[in-house]
């Protein structure tokens, strides 16, 4: 059980920012080459001070490759080193957190696509010399948020509940709305959609679907 009386949670920005500095200070010692991650979902929504509630583990997208420009590429398909996810394992074991509090769990988004521009979005937060974190912005969080609600599998009201307390405007709605229609969606996949924009207010441009 961490420090704030949850078992394996998260609670609020100030736990996030100690295990990753934890875990930072554990890769400098342990030598390894530094890690630059791309992060979405809860734990980034608290980390940029858009919500304040528990998670359970840092979601990572994917490892992200800075250039000699400074310029940004997401990688597809890679894998954190081993050494590296056994001082997540550690840090988790030091705060009472999961074994996987940070992982890939929302790589599947490489495949499904990216919303457009997302890496001109991103803000970089640094836990030390070895980590950094590339939070996705604002918009793109309304992006992956909607699309999350429509899978019943998930936490759906966790995701309602953020994309409530993001309050999008209609022009960042049909952005997102847009994006998840761009590829030729099934009777079904629309039914969920309006559903979940009926649930978070903007239920009259839920009517233009």
């Amino acid at each position: 059980m961490n420090k704030d009386g949850l078992a394996g949670q998260f609670f609020g920005k100030s736990a996030i920012e100690e295990a990753l500095k934890r875990l930072n200070a554990k890769m400098v010692y342990a030598g390894l080459e530094p890690v630059e991650l791309v992060s979405c979902g809860g734990a980034s929504l608290n980390l940029m001070g858009w919500v304040s509630r528990s998670t359970s583990d840092v979601d990572i997208i994917c490892v992200l490759q800075v250039v000699g420009t400074g310029e940004v590429r997401p990688l597809s398909g890679t894998t954190l080193p081993y050494k590296f996810t056994g001082l997540i394992a550690e840090v988790g074991s030091d705060l009472g957190l999961e074994e996987k509090w940070l992982n890939f769990g929302q790589a599947p988004l490489m495949e499904f696509g990216l919303p457009y521009g997302l890496e001109t979005r991103f803000k970089r937060m640094s836990y030390g010399p070895c980590l950094a974190l590339h939070l996705i912005g604002r918009l793109d969080q309304i992006h992956l948020k909607l699309y999350a609600a429509m899978h019943p599998k998930t936490r759906i009201e966790t995701h309602l509940g953020d994309l409530m307390d993001l309050e999008p405007t209609e022009a960042e709605v049909q952005a997102a709305v847009g994006w998840l229609l761009a590829r030729k969606p099934s009777v079904d996949f629309k039914r969920k959609l309006k559903q979940v924009l009926d649930r978070i207010g903007h239920e009259k441009f839920a009517q233009t679907i």
